[in-house]
């Protein structure tokens, strides 16, 4: 802040001499911090990373979509599809940032007319992982007031399964779980409406309404030993075309 304002017209040793007691100032507040209560839990607390480590993030991308959600603009991104070569140019109309594990997206709409019909609406709803957006600009243009309705609010969106890869809305799925691998569900239900029951000595029935994404897909893979979906059957047969795949790929190698 000195370099950049009235500092600069100052003597050169009044200068230096504000500049001194203000990181003196910094490094005192730095110690008082470390004593206090809360800065004595950095040496309890660790973190540990995913086994898959998170992308790089354009600081200047986040800041500018941060910007347009603050300011209820639209945004013209750059954006970098998998599969193709060159990013490409689309307008956005923001509605907010998902925080998946290690993964950051962006959530909006396509530009569209307003409908009285909702769901028209909801099929111009897209997510964008934000470390495969090159560049962003926040246009000088309100985002329409109809993406502000509560049926498009955040709570919402995921409440419909909008806000991650899902083959389906809500599913009722029904497992057949191994009794000692059951403990870790009780601690950490499926779903507020999950209902377990003993079939036998051995083995447990686990029911609960949940979304049919790509992440519950995937922990019924890694629990694959230990459990088997009975319904419903359309999920039933992708985990095993997963699981034959990945036999295939294993007897090949």
């Amino acid at each position: 802040m000195l370099d950049k304002y009235t500092a600069n017209y100052l003597p050169v040793s009044f200068k230096q001499e504000i500049t001194d007691n203000l990181t003196q100032l910094r490094r005192q507040d730095k110690d008082k911090f470390h004593q206090s209560p809360l800065g004595q839990w950095q040496d309890h607390l660790i973190t540990l990373p995913s086994i898959v480590q998170a992308p790089k993030l354009d600081s200047e991308v986040i800041g500018s979509i941060h910007q347009a959600l603050l300011q209820n603009r639209q945004l013209r991104i750059s954006y970098q599809n998998k599969w193709e070569e060159k990013p490409v140019q689309r307008v956005v109309y923001p509605k907010g940032m998902i925080f998946i594990d290690n993964m950051i997206y962006l959530t909006g709409f396509n530009p569209t007319d307003d409908y009285i019909d909702d769901n028209k609406l909801l099929q111009e709803h897209r997510n964008f992982a934000v470390n495969r957006i090159t560049e962003v600009v926040a246009i000088d243009k309100p985002i329409p007031d109809w993406v502000r309705r509560d049926t498009f609010s955040l709570k919402s969106l995921h409440k419909l399964g909008r806000l991650e890869p899902t083959d389906n809305i809500r599913i009722k799925l029904v497992l057949k779980v191994q009794k000692y691998a059951c403990q870790h569900l009780y601690e950490r239900p499926l779903s507020t409406d999950q209902s377990i029951t003993a079939i036998d000595d051995t083995w447990n029935q686990v029911s609960a309404t949940v979304a049919n994404t790509t992440r519950l897909q995937d922990w019924l893979v890694s629990m694959s030993q230990l459990s088997v979906v009975t319904e419903p059957l359309e999920l039933k047969i992708v985990i095993l075309e997963r699981l034959e795949s990945g036999m295939q790929l294993y007897n090949r190698n």
